[in-house]
């Protein structure tokens, strides 16, 4: 077979095609971009308004909150969220596998036989997560909503007086989308069953792509190549792979699903009390810093030492001069990722204790507060905290996980810095 000479991308995308079935290539790509999509313009639309639009008949304070939240225990368009969110990072775990081999080609010129069992392993694990994800996620909508949702309901919910009607808006859309999505997540789950099934009935024929990359093709070497090439010489598996997709993960939450969650809180904290100003101060006394706010700095925070370090990187391409070995630019660059990845577990650490300590791990749905210009102490109630304590606790995880394997990568790295050590002082 003749050498030939692929784009960086054009060489990943040929390995994933090497992988997957028409399924995996084209359908289910499809079908997660039109989730997204309807996700986006459509549901989220639907929702929009949820809090604003539910009465129930009565005017005692916090029980129309306490009703919304027995009725939405968590929204559907932030369950979907999540849903989309966790079937969409296996895929990118494996793009970021595969980028990884890519690199290697470049710089070994390893074939594509050599490295195929582990990218079809890597490829199944991966399926198989996004089936266990599906059936997960229809079962938490099926367990808290059915498949239809009432116009209206009985609420006995404290502080309501007596058992109250209540009604919740647009009920027949938003069936109508519980359906859809639904249907598209059991299709979803069929066709990835497919997909694993002509897996393991027998080895994946090189097919499209798969021919392209022959041992000894050859991938061109860019700025982009190299500056991968520099970073993935000090990275493991978990920096080259999870780690990135886990900080996405994070942005893409706090951003649809945990901004939107917390962006009416004042306006539906409610006080049994007429007291004027005394929501708005019992709930600057009960949150004085919110916790949207809070994650989103975390996430920036933790971001910002990446950013320096591929900054950095950078400058020592560009920079290096015709003296300098690679075994120079290499230590260079160890010792700053190195750096980097110790300010991420500091950060993630102080941001994981400081949530532990200020609220703990779930949050309650009644306050008692004394602050003025409230008369005396009073309840306050606060809008959907099973769902907020939900996203508290996603939250958490995400922070202890990521602390946790970038200290894992860390001390990986740490062998190679020994080693280096001893080859110069050798």
């Amino acid at each position: 077979m003749t050498n030939q000479k692929l784009g960086f991308l054009s060489s990943v995308l040929c390995k994933w095609h090497a992988q997957a079935t028409l399924i995996g290539k084209y359908l289910l790509p499809v079908l997660l971009l039109i989730r997204f999509v309807m996700l986006g313009a459509a549901v989220q639309t639907a929702w929009l308004n949820d809090r604003e639009e539910f009465l129930c008949s009565t005017q005692q304070p916090g029980c129309e909150t306490a009703c919304f939240d027995a009725v939405t225990p968590l929204s559907l368009p932030r369950l979907w969220t999540l849903q989309l969110v966790l079937v969409l990072a296996p895929g990118l775990v494996f793009l970021c596998y595969l980028i990884h081999l890519t690199n290697q080609e470049t710089q070994v010129q390893r074939g594509n036989d050599e490295v195929k069992g582990h990218t079809l392993s890597v490829y199944r694990a991966c399926v198989a997560f996004v089936i266990v994800v599906e059936v997960g996620c229809i079962a938490a909508q099926w367990l808290l909503y059915g498949f239809e949702l009432s116009t209206d309901f009985s609420c006995g919910r404290s502080p309501c007086p007596m058992r109250v009607d209540c009604f919740l808006p647009h009920a027949w859309e938003k069936t109508v989308f519980l359906r859809i999505m639904f249907t598209a997540s059991s299709v979803s789950i069929l066709l990835n069953v497919v997909e694993a099934v002509c897996m393991l009935r027998a080895k994946l024929r090189r097919t499209d792509g798969g021919e392209t990359l022959q041992s000894g093709s050859q991938v061109e070497e860019s700025v982009l190549s190299r500056l991968l090439a520099l970073w993935h010489s000090h990275a493991g598996f978990l920096g080259k792979t999870v780690l990135p997709v886990l900080q996405l993960v994070r942005i893409v939450l706090v951003g649809a699903a945990v901004q939107p969650l917390w962006s009416h809180d004042l306006k539906y904290f409610v006080c049994d009390t007429d007291q004027p100003a005394c929501s708005r101060e019992a709930y600057n006394f009960a949150f004085p810093f919110s916790w949207h706010q809070y994650w989103t700095l975390q996430v920036v925070f933790v971001l910002a030492p990446g950013l320096i370090y591929f900054s950095y990187l950078v400058h020592l391409l560009v920079t290096q001069k015709q003296s300098e070995t690679g075994t120079v630019i290499k230590r260079q660059s160890l010792w700053a990722y190195l750096g980097f990845l110790s300010a991420v577990v500091l950060l993630e650490v102080g941001f994981a204790v400081g949530q532990c300590l200020k609220f703990g791990l779930f949050l309650p749905p009644m306050f008692n507060v004394a602050v003025s210009p409230c008369p005396h102490t009073v309840d306050c109630f606060l809008p959907q905290p099973n769902e907020k304590s939900v996203f508290m606790f996603i939250m958490l995880v995400l922070a202890c996980l990521s602390g946790l394997l970038t200290l894992v990568e860390m001390v990986s790295s740490q062998f190679e810095w020994w080693f280096m050590l001893m080859g110069i002082f050798s």
